[in-house]
């Protein structure tokens, strides 16, 4: 899922966007490519990290979300 969505997603349900998460929850992308979600996209690192900002850390969580709905959508697009 691109940025612009989970953007859209954190402003539609949080009220205000929170692109600095989704940059760092990404970020491994650089140098791990589509295997990126192996870090950072768990909720016990999220929570380590967020521990003391509710918003952020509820963004990161519907950012697993939407990546893993995103997926499984995907998926289910390229069987037919």
């Amino acid at each position: 899922m691109r940025h612009r969505e989970h953007r859209l997603i954190d402003k539609l349900l949080l009220g205000r966007e929170f692109r600095d998460v989704h940059v760092w929850m990404d970020e491994p992308y650089r140098w791990l490519g589509r295997k990126h979600r192996i870090l950072r996209h768990d909720p016990i690192t999220l929570m380590i990290k967020y521990y003391d900002d509710p918003e952020r850390l509820t963004s990161g969580l519907l950012h697993i979300i939407a990546d893993r709905v995103g997926s499984k959508v995907k998926r289910r697009k390229n069987r037919f």
